[in-house]
C-alpha cells in the first residue's frame, strides 16, 4: 500500500511509484492519521455522507475541491464539489458506511487485495491501542491547565516588573 501526502490518494497497487494525479513520488509506510480521500461530493449528498460517517462515529473532513475554488469565490455559492477525507486507520469503516448508504456504486469501490485488507486492519488495530485511557487523558488536562496557569502567572509578573522598569525611568 502506497499514500501520496499531496493528493491524499491511498494505492493498494505496489506497481506504482508516483501519484497519478500530481506526480508525486508515493510514500511507502503511511501513519495511521493520515487523511486519505475517500469521495467527492456535493450538495445534499455531502450531507448525507457526513451525517453517516458522523453517526458512525468516524472522524472526517473535507475540504473544497480544488477546480471548484474560483466558481465559488465569484458567486459566493456553497462549493460545487467537496474532498471528503478520512484518516487510514478508518478506511475500511468508511468504505463500508459509504457502500451501506449507497453513496459509492460498484464501479467505484476500491478492489483491496486481502494483504492490502490486514495492512488496513493493523493499522485499525494500532491506532486503537495508542488511545489514550479515560485516566491519562483526565491527567494530561490537568496537567496542561496547571501548565497554562503557570505561564499565564509568568507573564503576569513579567510584565508587571516591565512596567515597574518603565515607571522608574520617568
Amino acid at each position: 500500500m502506497k499514500y501520496c501526502g499531496k493528493c491524499k490518494e491511498i494505492y493498494f497497487s505496489d506497481n506504482n511509484i508516483k501519484c497519478r494525479y500530481c506526480g508525486k513520488k508515493l510514500i511507502s509506510d503511511p501513519s495511521s492519521w493520515s487523511p486519505v480521500h475517500i469521495i467527492t461530493a456535493n450538495g445534499f449528498e455531502l450531507e448525507r455522507i457526513r451525517a453517516a460517517v458522523e453517526s458512525a462515529d468516524i472522524p472526517y473532513s473535507y475540504q473544497e475541491s480544488k477546480n471548484d475554488a474560483g466558481i465559488q469565490i465569484l458567486n459566493s455559492a456553497p462549493p460545487e464539489n467537496c474532498d471528503v477525507f478520512v484518516p487510514l486507520s478508518a478506511y475500511n469503516d468508511a468504505l463500508d458506511v459509504l457502500i451501506g448508504i449507497g453513496a459509492l456504486k460498484e464501479n467505484d469501490i476500491p478492489d483491496i487485495d486481502d494483504e492490502n485488507k490486514a495492512l488496513l486492519e493493523d493499522t485499525k488495530k494500532n491506532t486503537e491501542n495508542e488511545e489514550l485511557s479515560p485516566q491519562k487523558a483526565r491527567l494530561i488536562r490537568i496537567l496542561s491547565a496547571i501548565a497554562f496557569l503557570i505561564i499565564l502567572a509568568g507573564v503576569v509578573y513579567l510584565t508587571d516588573l516591565f512596567t515597574g522598569f518603565i515607571k522608574g525611568l520617568f
